[in-house]
């Protein structure tokens, strides 16, 4: 008997012509779905609650600093970020350089959500306020103990303030700019 073989060639092609069409069968993944990235804020109240909830923790740390004598000043990069670090340390510092201390700590009586976004903005900002606190429990005092503190200092200050997301090792929301915009016997509207 008898057989006749394929030239070893043809039998190579049947094979590989077999294997395309096996791949050609079996369906390829779907490319995953674009990724939304779920806004920061969904409301303006939420906005408002992380704005204040942000500056009160500054507020708190900056205080707690100047009251110790401006001592451990990287306490407030948990809080502060962007070009507000280099500024915020030198604030802090300036008191103990000067042989000044400081008493007391300003309230926050205010806060004024002026924008708000659902993703950082270009400058990395979710939310623009107005803040203004009153300082009437602050004093500022020199190497006796007098206070250095005008007597007619006005009793609150406002100030424009931006925050955005912190990075690792920060809060959440961090400040990145604190602008002095008014001082007087009251809050600005």
């Amino acid at each position: 008997m008898s057989t006749t073989s394929l030239p070893r060639t043809t039998s190579a092609l049947a094979l590989a012509v077999g294997l395309l069409a096996l791949t050609a069968c079996t369906a390829s993944e779907p490319a995953p779905a674009p990724s939304r990235t779920p806004p920061v804020f969904e409301n303006e109240e939420q906005a408002l609650a992380a704005v204040t909830e942000t500056y009160q923790e500054f507020l708190d740390i900056s205080n707690t600093i100047l009251v110790e004598g401006g001592v451990d000043v990287d306490r407030i990069n948990a809080i502060v970020g962007g070009q507000l670090v280099d500024a915020e340390h030198e604030n802090l510092t300036e008191l103990s350089t000067q042989g000044l201390s400081l008493t007391g700590a300003p309230t926050l009586v205010s806060m004024q959500l002026q924008e708000w976004y659902p993703q950082p903005d270009a400058a990395g900002v979710i939310a623009l306020a107005r803040a203004c606190m009153d300082l009437t429990a602050v004093q500022v005092l020199d190497g006796d103990g007098n206070s250095v503190v005008e007597t007619d200092r006005p009793s609150t200050r406002t100030w424009s303030i931006a925050i955005g997301p912190g990075n690792e090792g920060q809060q959440r929301f961090v400040l990145t700019s604190r602008d002095f915009l008014s001082e007087g016997s009251s809050c600005e509207n």
